[in-house]
């Protein structure tokens, strides 16, 4: 009967930094690309609440137009 012996690679510092750096540099590019699609998001939303006071001051000028004339 023959036994076989595994051994497992001892870690190094350098390749568990490796390792770290690239996971940390991958997160980074995430939380990079989050941000932008959440700034996009609040400068699209912020057009589309100006667009609606915008709407909304027009409508007030017009009531008041309606109410003078009466």
């Amino acid at each position: 009967m023959t036994s076989q012996l595994v051994y497992d690679r001892p870690s190094t510092k350098e390749s568990d930094d490796s390792v770290l750096s690239q996971k940390n540099s991958a997160a980074d590019n995430n939380d990079a690309t989050l941000m932008k699609l959440m700034k996009a998001y609040q400068a699209e939303a912020q057009v589309k609440y100006l667009h609606l006071q915008a709407e909304i001051e027009v409508l007030l000028q017009q009531l008041q137009t309606l109410k003078q004339q009466k």
